[in-house]
C-alpha cells in the first residue's frame, strides 16, 4: 500500500518497447537537484527545451523539462528526460538517478502521488490506468470521462445532497431535549426518495460495466451436451472447442475472443454443471473450477437445450441472458429468451446484438458514462443502505442517521474521499512502472 512519502522516485515513463523516444521521470523534492548531476535545467518551467544529457561518459542529445510544485502532474517537483530510445541510455540515466538518492517507483506511484496530493481524485486516477489499457475506442472513450471527472462531476450533488440530509438529522438528535426540529418527516421522506432516484438514474444512463484495461469476460454456463461448445465455435467463428454428442467432453474452461461490434470480449466455455453429487473427485474439482469462474465473470450467458424442460442450473448469480439452443431440433422458448442454432446460425446475429449491449451499453453516443466494477459495487451498496433508511424513516432519526452514514462511506469511495486502504492497494497496484 502506497503511503504519503517526499521520497523522489524514478522510472522509465515511457513504453519499454523499442521506439525512436524514451522518457525518464524524476518527482520529489530532491527531483531538480538530482536532475542538475546530468543536465542544466532550463531557466523557466514547463518548457521543454533541447540539451545536451551526460548520462555515464556519453553526451546524448535530447531534451528536459522541470515543474515546480505544484504545478506539475505529481504535484510535487518533477523532472522529464527525452532520450534517445536506446534502454541502455535510459537504464544507466535510471541507474544514476538511484545512485543520487533517488529510489526506483512502485508501479502507479506517480498517479498515487497525484491522487493523494489532490491533483486528481480516484476516478480520474482509475481513468489514466484505463486509457493506458484501452483496447478498442469505447474502452478510451469511457477511459476518457473518467480522466475528465465526469463521473465525479455526477456523482458530487448526489453526495452533497445525502451529507446535507445527514448533518440535518445529526443536528436534530443533538438538540433531541430542545424543542427545535431541523428536517420535517415529510421533507426527509422527499429527499431520501430522491437521492433514491438519482442513483437509479446514475446506473441506468451508463454502461452496464467498465471493461478498462482489459478484455471484459463472458461465460457460458449450463448442463452438459446443452450446445455451449458448439456456440462458442460459432461466435469465435473458428473450431475452438471439440465437440461431440457425448456429454462432458468439456472437462476444462475453453476460452476464445470474440469480436463483436464496440470492442473484443473473451467468451469463456466451461465444463457442463450438474446438480448431483458426484464421488469422483476429479469431477468435484472440475464442477468447482467451473463456478468460481462463473463468479468471477463480468456477464453470464445461460445456455439451455430447447427441448429441455428443467429449469435453468443454479449457479448463486442470475443469468444476464437465457439462450434455448439447437433450436433446428425443435422444443420452445420463453419470454425473454433467445432462441439459437449454432449449426444454422439462427439467432447468432441478435445473440451478439445482446452481447454488445450488456457489455458495452445500450447506446454508442461517447457521452454515456460508463461504470467499471468497483464503482457498480460502490453504488449498489450505498443504494441498499439508502433504501434500509427509505424503509425505516419512521423509525427514528438515529437508525436513519447511521443508515445515511453507511451510504456516503459507499458512494464516497468512488472519488475516493472515504477509501480504505485496500481499495486504493489494489487500484494503483495494477499501473506500471512510470505512471
Amino acid at each position: 500500500m502506497f503511503m504519503i512519502s517526499t521520497d523522489t522516485i524514478v522510472a522509465l515513463s515511457s513504453s519499454p518497447a523499442v521506439a525512436a523516444r524514451a522518457i525518464v521521470r524524476l518527482s520529489g523534492n530532491e527531483a531538480m537537484t538530482i536532475a542538475g548531476a546530468f543536465v542544466a535545467l532550463p531557466a523557466l518551467a514547463n518548457q521543454f527545451q533541447r540539451r545536451s544529457i551526460r548520462v555515464g561518459r556519453w553526451e546524448v542529445p535530447g531534451s528536459v523539462c522541470y515543474f515546480q510544485s505544484p504545478r506539475s502532474y505529481t504535484g510535487e517537483d518533477l523532472v522529464e528526460f527525452h532520450l534517445p530510445g536506446n534502454r541502455l541510455i535510459s537504464e544507466r540515466l535510471i541507474k544514476e538517478c538511484i545512485e543520487r538518492g533517488a529510489r526506483l517507483a512502485e508501479p502507479g506511484e506517480f498517479t498515487a502521488r497525484a491522487y493523494f496530493n489532490g491533483k486528481m481524485d480516484l476516478t480520474q486516477a482509475e481513468g489514466v490506468a484505463a486509457s493506458i489499457g484501452a483496447m478498442n475506442q469505447h474502452q478510451l472513450n469511457a477511459a476518457r470521462q473518467l480522466l475528465a471527472g465526469e463521473l465525479a462531476h455526477r456523482m458530487n450533488p448526489l453526495v452533497e445532497q445525502i451529507a446535507e440530509t445527514l448533518a440535518l438529522l445529526e443536528a436534530g438528535i443533538d438538540f433531541v431535549d430542545e424543542d427545535i426540529s431541523f428536517i420535517s418527516q415529510e421533507d426527509l421522506s422527499q429527499r431520501l426518495s430522491n437521492a433514491d432516484r438519482l442513483l437509479q438514474e446514475l446506473v441506468n444512463n451508463s454502461a452496464r460495466f467498465g471493461p478498462l484495461g482489459a478484455e471484459p469476460t463472458i461465460v457460458l454456463v449450463g448442463r452438459p451436451n446443452a450446445g455451449k461448445s458448439t456456440l462458442l465455435n460459432c461466435l469465435a467463428k473458428h473450431e475452438r472447442a471439440i465437440v461431440s454428442p457425448i456429454a462432458g467432453t468439456t472437462r476444462d474452461a475453453l476460452s476464445a475472443d470474440v469480436v463483436l461490434a464496440h470492442g473484443v470480449v473473451k467468451l469463456i466455455d466451461i465444463a457442463g454443471l450438474e446438480e448431483t453429487d458426484r464421488a469422483n473427485d476429479i469431477e468435484q474439482q472440475m464442477q468447482s473450477h467451473a463456478r468460481r469462474i462463473v463468479q468471477s465473470a463480468d456477464v453470464i450467458v445461460s445456455v439451455i437445450e430447447a427441448k429441455d424442460g428443467q429449469p435453468a442450473i443454479d449457479t448463486g448469480r442470475q443469468p444476464d441472458i437465457c439462450v434455448r439452443s439447437k433450436i433446428d431440433l425443435g422444443g420452445k422458448t420463453r419470454a425473454g429468451e433467445l432462441a439459437v442454432s449454432a449449426l444454422t446460425n439462427n439467432g447468432i446475429e441478435p445473440l451478439r446484438q445482446s452481447l454488445d449491449r450488456h457489455v458495452f451499453g445500450t447506446t454508442s453516443t461517447d457521452q454515456t458514462l460508463t461504470l467499471n466494477s468497483r464503482h457498480l459495487q460502490a453504488l449498489t451498496n450505498g443504494r441498499a443502505a439508502l433504501a434500509r433508511a427509505i424503509a425505516d424513516a419512521h423509525s427514528g432519526h438515529e437508525c436513519v442517521a447511521l443508515l445515511l452514514r453507511e451510504a456516503l462511506d459507499e458512494l464516497s469511495q468512488i472519488t475516493g474521499a472515504v477509501s480504505p486502504d485496500d481499495v486504493l492497494g489494489k487500484i494503483f497496484g495494477k499501473f506500471c512502472i512510470g505512471k
